[in-house]
């Protein structure tokens, strides 16, 4: 007659070859055998995580031609700050489908390693694949990125010829304010004040707690000698600024931020 202890042997053994099995079973399915949809969706959502690298390699390997997987993949590095990492997955993806990943690739050459140059070239290159489309990397119009680029290569003119392209090409009722915004900065840069001013104006009446808007309307009408208008928009942008009305990534400083300590500054040299 089998003894209770050896029945309960039997039971934990086979428990444990369930538990065993069971766990196995989720592996396999987890990164091997489920749809490529609901592993990427998994991977995206833990983006940065060790698993997620580990599906995504999986995912690489069993489809080798799929762009998609290398630049999500790239993600993660990039945030970090291992570009040479992100880039070696990033440049395979752009090798592979240009058209849906020259404007990522452009956005972080841009945004993240400050590549102007290199940036401008991957913005052109994706606008000449894709005639009578405008582009959105990121969600921004393209020629808006290009303007950007021009003016940190120097190139005033191009610059503002981009602006009036990204507003002009923009979806109607969907013109993104940064566009103005930053077309204003780049005209005060250059000592176009007047321009400037009804830029900034309509940024206000658009988005009247920009506070990017109010400081440097609050700098040009320092220059202007208008004290009181100075003050009351300076005041203005470090209001909006503290409530969190600001230009601002979590991974990158945007191309035209400010800061508190700038409108402090400003508020103080009035």
């Amino acid at each position: 007659m089998t003894s209770f202890r050896k029945i309960c042997n039997i039971c934990f053994a086979g428990l444990q070859f369930i538990i065993i099995f069971s766990t196995l079973a989720y592996f396999v399915h987890t990164y091997f055998t489920a749809s490529y949809a609901s592993r990427f969706r998994y991977a995206e959502q833990r983006q940065g995580s060790i698993k997620s690298d580990f599906i995504f390699s999986v995912l690489g390997w069993q489809y080798p031609s799929n762009g998609d997987v290398l630049q999500e993949r790239s993600v993660a590095f990039n945030k970090r700050g291992m570009y040479a990492r992100g880039f070696h997955l990033l440049d395979s993806a752009v090798q592979m489908e240009p058209i849906s990943h020259l404007g990522y690739r452009g956005w972080i050459k841009l945004h993240m390693l400050r590549d102007y140059e290199g940036a401008l070239l991957d913005f052109s290159r994706l606008d000449g694949l894709t005639e009578n489309h405008v582009d959105y990397p990121m969600s921004e119009n393209i020629h808006f990125l290009k303007a950007i680029c021009y003016d940190k290569l120097g190139n005033y003119e191009a610059s503002l010829m981009c602006f009036d392209q990204a507003a002009e090409s923009s979806y109607t009722g969907f013109v993104d304010y940064k566009i103005n915004l930053y077309k204003a900065i780049v005209l005060f840069q250059h000592n176009n004040e007047a321009e400037a001013t009804s830029l900034l104006l309509a940024v206000i009446k658009e988005y009247p707690k920009s506070s990017e808007a109010s400081y440097f309307l609050a700098k040009i009408y320092q220059h202007g000698n208008q004290p009181e208008d100075a003050a009351r928009y300076a005041n203005q942008a470090r209001n909006y600024y503290k409530q969190g009305y600001r230009l601002k990534n979590a991974y990158n400083e945007m191309p035209y931020e400010i800061y508190l300590e700038d409108i402090d500054l400003l508020i103080s040299s009035l």
